[in-house]
């Protein structure tokens, strides 16, 4: 058992000896968030090369059967209101993977805040709508990080012309969920890329999109980006204070009208 400098305990489950610094890279992924107390929210982050050897630790330690062929390279489970994490060693991908993880750690403690104080959010760990915003924010933040690397910020935005391409059958009933997620990280490239000023190449992905859909399509997606930025703004970097479950509403709101275009 180790500890990173802020005091987060973490395992190693890699073979051989391999030079990598986890503390430094632990250190810079928390850079892209504002001041927080990992150490009494983190229960254990575990460093892997292969996801068996993490699921089989959490399964022996803890007892969380954890799903291996999910296709995860970073992989948060809830321990009580603490968190369990498991991040792939993976080149330069490695801190943007913890930054997003650590994402979800924060929301998983501000949830249970949530939960705590108003008895009707009890089901909202299954609420696609709030993991649609989770995924936003730790993306933002994962992408802030990648940025700060001089690594891609792209990563979704490139592939989501292959998603409207077929647009009548992503936004189908059996594929809207994921195709909405979809649509939520690209949204998180496009603020990231805003705030650093690249205007130029986020108006480029924003008239590509606008081509291959219209401007129903667009004027969804265009409300979308500015409801989700202007809430991550204000309440979203507020980690100690209760969720606003309108925005929640909003999400579910923009959602079917991305289906009821297609059906």
């Amino acid at each position: 058992m180790k500890t990173t400098e802020q005091g987060i305990r973490y395992i190693e489950l890699m073979d051989g000896e391999q030079e990598i610094d986890i503390p430094a890279m632990v250190k810079t992924a928390k850079t892209a968030y504002k001041p927080f107390n990992f150490k009494d929210k983190i229960e254990l982050l575990f460093f892997y090369s292969e996801r068996k050897d993490f699921s089989h630790a959490i399964f022996t330690e803890y007892g969380i059967i954890d799903d291996e062929f999910d296709g995860k390279k970073a992989v948060h489970h809830p321990f009580g209101v603490k968190s369990i994490i498991g991040i792939e060693i993976s080149g330069d991908d490695t801190i943007p993977l913890i930054a997003f993880v650590i994402g979800q750690a924060i929301e998983h403690f501000k949830q249970n805040m949530d939960i705590r104080r108003h008895a009707e959010w009890q089901e909202l760990d299954k609420s696609d709508s709030y993991q649609c915003w989770q995924t936003y924010f730790c993306q933002v933040h994962s992408t802030m990080v990648r940025r700060g690397q001089e690594g891609s910020t792209d990563l979704f935005l490139k592939t989501l012309p292959f998603v409207l391409a077929k647009k009548e059958d992503s936004f189908s009933a059996p594929y809207l969920t994921g195709t909405f997620r979809h649509v939520i990280h690209t949204l998180s490239e496009l603020y990231v890329m805003r705030q650093a000023g690249e205007t130029e190449q986020a108006d480029d992905y924003t008239q590509t999109i606008r081509e291959l859909t219209g401007p129903a399509f667009m004027e969804i997606y265009e409300k979308l980006y500015t409801e989700l930025a202007e809430y991550l703004e204000t309440l979203g970097v507020k980690y100690n204070e209760v969720h606003d479950i309108l925005i929640f509403t909003v999400i579910e709101q923009r959602k079917n009208q991305f289906a009821a275009l297609y059906e």
